[in-house]
Order: structure tokens, then sequence, then C-alpha cells
């Protein structure tokens, strides 16, 4: 579907505007051209690192990408061929107010793909530009599939940035392979992979294609022994064609809820998938009964995908059969499923674009401001678990959610009233991790609040949002700290998990000190003259602690010179504190990390070694310390 490479620009925009004419009419043919002479303009003089070639033709792929894959909308074609011109085009061009002259869907289209820059450095500000992007494609999908293919093209290319800059670029560009699954988008999100992971991970990458590439070369001779045993499915009432897939290194490889990251899994079997194509249900059901017969399946491989369709619509009845010895995966696809499998939201573009009703879930908190990127990303991970309600209806979840995510995304107050779950008729806590194919029923009380804790667990940017709304309630309690309304607190509790020590100026016990609660229900803790205090919302604080032999966790950097450690070792013996436990590692030529744990005194004679130790020639920094039970 891809431009030829060797094409020069005039062959390229002619066959573009023919494939404009031949999908979208003559006259919407007519706006394209005016879209490619406004892309030259603004790209004028500018060339591309592979081959010195035009600019302007990176932007005529993308159109040519999107279109000839199925995305037949006219400001789209028209939003890919100037999705970079406001952040390229010289500042004279005034491209912003030509471009809304031109269209305003397509300004707005092409604004929200433009980047956002860093006012510090710069560059492009990657976690806020992804931010906007998503928040735009939960109003407009067509801004996320042009970004799609943008960065389909550019990972072509990924070789002239040489190895770190590609390793990085394809890390960034790895974040939209999610993106293209959750769409449907399957056969670009396979492409996507291919050209990534040779750059992102060289050498695993390497050895697992040769990996495959043996065990299907095994396996082969079984595949052409196959061919004449599915006689049984084929025919009137059966399935009327059939495909034996050998699978790709993409396969084998998952996101990770860190952006950029993945895991390459080991290569095994099976490395082979064969897809049935049928005419309706009643055939599908028949071709999986005969194949279930003749072969045999294996336990828990069985799904039913046809009336029960996955998050991103993939329709098939999928099951794992035993032949030649090994396992081979089996798809039953109804003929009108076939197309909209591989290319998901793109197959179902018509005049107006797709009905985008289904992904709206899956978006509806996507660009929020106070999502961390993680936390965005989370919503594009690959891997997805089906979980059930009492009545049947299905809800559909990332790898390892709990109870809490499934309260929140059936209702905001079931989720903040929420003590835990019957999950198959067995009674489980908030936390617990959810499993596919669970049956659950949340359990409330009206006397239970969001905990702080929550947010350690949840996978999903709805309940994390939701819990750090219920959290902002400045009347929420938080263990070790009793307010007493006038601005005033006292900490009862050093070892709580609640509250924050600062590491600025080291809030020890007996010093003045100030708090306030944070948007995740931390009570952060500052010495009361903290230079980094600001603002009227901290609270005046006092200590009323019980003396119940709490130990100091401390890590800290120390310069690398003769007796350095010898310095600290005497001032652990002559305040007269246990060294429970004593650790150190180098951590750059200049520096090493120190890590211990103190006890055998009370907190203040613990709090006092610790403003001395910050005294210590050779202590560079304190990086962290907390109190343990």
């Amino acid at each position: 579907m891809d431009l030829d490479q060797n094409m020069n620009l005039d062959q390229q925009i002619a066959e573009l505007l023919a494939l404009s004419k031949a999908t979208l009419g003559e006259e919407a043919a007519a706006k394209v051209a005016q879209a490619v002479e406004l892309a030259q303009l603004f790209h004028h003089g500018q060339v591309r690192k592979l081959d010195g070639s035009p600019y302007v033709t990176h932007c005529v792929e993308v159109a040519y990408n999107g279109l000839s894959w199925g995305m037949t909308d006219l400001a789209a074609t028209c939003g890919a061929l100037l999705h970079d011109a406001i952040e390229d085009a010289p500042a004279h061009l005034e491209a912003e107010q030509r471009l809304q002259a031109f269209d305003a869907h397509v300004f707005e289209i092409v604004q929200s793909l433009s980047k956002i820059r860093n006012l510090q450095t710069g560059s492009g500000d990657l976690p806020a530009t992804y931010r906007r992007i998503l928040g735009a494609a939960s109003k407009d999908l067509r801004v996320l599939v042009i970004k799609l293919f943008d960065v389909y093209h550019n990972s072509g290319s990924l070789n002239v940035h040489g190895r770190a800059n590609a390793k990085n670029k394809a890390s960034l560009a790895l974040i939209y392979v999610g993106v293209a699954r959750r769409l449907g988008m399957i056969t670009l999100a396979d492409a996507l992979i291919e050209r990534i992971l040779p750059h992102l991970m060289p050498v695993q990458y390497d050895r697992a294609k040769e990996t495959l590439e043996e065990m299907q070369k095994r396996g082969a001779p079984g595949m052409e022994r196959l061919i004449p045993q599915l006689e049984v499915v084929m025919g009137e009432g059966f399935a009327h064609g059939y495909a034996i897939e050998a699978r790709t290194v993409g396969d084998y490889f998952f996101l990770t809820e860190q952006p950029g990251t993945g895991q390459l899994m080991r290569i095994s079997w099976p490395t082979y998938r064969l897809r049935l194509l049928v005419d309706d249900d009643e055939a599908a059901w028949r071709v999986l009964g005969k194949m279930h017969s003749h072969f045999g399946p294996l336990p828990r491989h069985i799904r039913d995908y046809l009336n029960a369709p996955r998050v991103n619509g993939f329709h098939a009845l999928t099951t794992r059969i035993v032949w030649d010895g090994h396992p081979l995966n089996v798809q039953v696809v109804r003929q009108r499923d076939e197309r909209a499998n591989r290319l998901g939201i793109l197959a179902e573009w018509g005049v107006s674009g797709p009905d985008p009703g289904r992904y709206m879930r899956l978006l509806a908190t996507l660009g929020d401001s106070d999502l961390r990127m993680s936390e965005v990303h989370a919503h594009v991970l690959p891997d997805m678990l089906d979980v059930y309600t009492p009545r049947g209806d299905r809800l559909t979840f990332p790898v390892d959610s709990v109870v809490v995510d499934f309260a929140y995304l059936v209702h905001t107050e079931l989720g903040e009233r929420c003590i835990g779950a019957k999950i198959n008729g067995i009674q489980r806590p908030p936390e617990y991790i959810l499993r596919d194919g669970d049956v659950v029923r949340i359990l409330t009380s009206k006397q239970a609040r969001p905990q702080r804790a929550w947010l350690d667990v949840v996978k999903t940017a709805r309940a994390r949002t939701l819990i750090k709304q219920a959290l902002k309630n400045p009347d929420i309690s938080v263990k070790g700290i009793q307010r007493s309304g006038n601005g005033h607190f006292q900490l009862t509790e050093l070892a709580s998990p609640d509250i924050v020590w600062s590491m600025c100026c080291l809030a020890v016990p007996g010093a003045p000190i100030v708090g306030r609660l944070s948007e995740d229900a931390h009570w952060i803790v500052h010495r009361a003259n903290c230079g980094k205090i600001q603002g009227s919302q901290w609270e005046t604080g006092s200590w009323n602690i019980v003396e119940s032999g709490e130990s100091l966790d401390i890590s800290f950097t120390v310069g690398h010179r003769t007796g350095a450690l010898l310095e600290i070792l005497q001032l652990i013996a002559q305040s007269g504190i246990n060294g429970r436990s004593l650790q150190g590692k180098g951590r750059s030529p200049e520096s090493y990390l120190i890590s211990m744990e103190l006890d055998g005194k009370p907190p203040m004679a613990l709090g006092k070694f610790l403003t001395q130790l910050v005294h210590v020639p050779s202590v560079q920094e304190i990086l962290h310390y907390a109190w343990k039970v």
C-alpha cells in the first residue's frame, strides 16, 4: 500500500491525486491538490535526512498511506498532507492563518498534531504532545489515525539517525503500537513492530528471528501435510477458504507499562496460525466442532469472539489444536469480518468517517492534564482481560487490573464505597488482581472511602483520576496525622506510609514543622523555616509521638576518598546507635551510595544523628530517609 520509494515527487503527487479522485471523487481531489500546493509552499527548501529528497515527500506518503489503507476522508487526507506545517513552516508564511482560511476542520487536525515545545529547551515536549494528541482523539479519531501513519512512515528511515538516536526514536514510536492494536489496526501494528524492533533491541531481535525461522522451517512440512486434512471442514455449509500464516517476531512482543518499552518473549510453538473463512455463524460453529472432533482441542484455548468481540473489534472463534506434535492456533472468521479484523477502524470508514462509539470508552479520560504519561499509556497497552458482571455484561481491562478498577468503571460511587468483591462466589479484597473470565460482584459499605494505597495498584486511568479527585477532600484522614481544623496538626506516628518526609530540610523529631495534604493524599512534612515553603496552604505542626522503637532508614552519597566511611562510622559510635544494616556501592567515579538502617535510640536521638550526618565532610547529599517500625 506504500508509494514506491524510488518515485520522484511529481510521480508521488500524481499517484496521490489519482487515488483521491478514485476514492473521494473529483471535487475532493481538487481540494487535495490545493493542500499539496500548500504543503510544498510550507516545506519549500526542506529536505529529508534519508536521501536528501524534498521533505514534502514525507507528507505526501503519509497522506497516500492513510488513504490507501482505508482512511477515505477528505479532511483527514488534507490534514495528513499538512500535519507538519505549523511547526515547520517559516514564520513569515503565517501557516496558522493560511490553514484556517483553507479549511477550519483541517486546521484543527493539524493544530492537534503539532508538537508542544518545551519552553526551557525549545525541543518537543513528548508527554505534553502525546496527551494533546490522545485528548484530541477523544473528540476526533482522525488525529490519532494520521499520527499512526506519520509514525509508520518515519519508522522506515530510523537507520539514518545513528544507533543511539534510532533506539530512542524507536522507543517513542513504540508507544503508538498499542494505539494501533487498540483501534484494531493489527496489520499496521505488526508492520510498525517489524520496523522498530531491529533498532529497539537488535541483538534480541536477530536471535529471535533466527530461532523463529528455524522452528518454522522444521514445522513447514507439517503444514504441507495439514492441507489435505482440511478437506473435512471445506465445502458447502463449512469453510470456503483458508490461509496458513507464519507468525512474525512481532507476535511474541508485548508492550510493558512504562511508555516506549516492551518485552520480547521466548520464541515457542505455535509458530503458525490457520485461518478458516466462513459465511455465517452457523458455519463457523460447524467448522469449529469439526476441527475439534477431527484434531482434538487444547483445553482453555477456546474463545467465542463472535458473540463477545474483543475490545478492538476482533470477531472470530479461536481455538488451539495439536498437529504434527505441535500446537497450532486456529481462527474461524466470517468473510465479512476478515478485513475489519486486520484493519480495525479503517475498515469502518465511510463518507463521514467511522462510528467512534465503541472506542470512546477507551479514550474517555485521555488528555486529562492530571494524568502522567505512564497513566495515559496504560490505556493503550495491548494485553487485556475480559471480566463479567453477574448479569453477564463484559468489561475489558488492562492485565493486572484490580477489583477497584472494576468498581470505578461500573460507577464512580461504587468505586468510592468499595470494600471488596465476590469473585466467582469467593470474597476478595479491593486490591485483588482480576483474572480473565472472572465474574465480579462489588461489595460496598456506606462508611467506606477511597484509600491512597489504591493508587499503587489500580491500572486504569479512570480509577486513578477519580481516586485522586476523592483524595483531594481536605477532610480525608491521613494515618499518623491529627488535624484540629484551625490550621494546626499533630504528628502522631513516624512510620506512617501516608507521610512524605522532605529531603531538602530534614524535618526530624523536635524541629518546628509545617505540613499539607498532597493531591494523592500524602501528608508532606517540611521544617517550618524551609526555603521551599510557599503559599498559604501549609499548616503548622507539632510532635506527639510515642517512642516505640522506630528505626531510621537512610540513603546518602559519600565522596570517594580515603577515610570517608570512617568518619561516618565514628559518628555512629559516638551517638551510641546500632547499625542494623549497612550497604554500599559505587555510584560514579567520584562518589558511592550508602544505605543503612539504624536503631537502638529514641526518635529524637536518631533525628539528631541525621542532622549531624549532613555536616560530615565526606557526605555529599541525603537521598532518602524514612522511619520503620
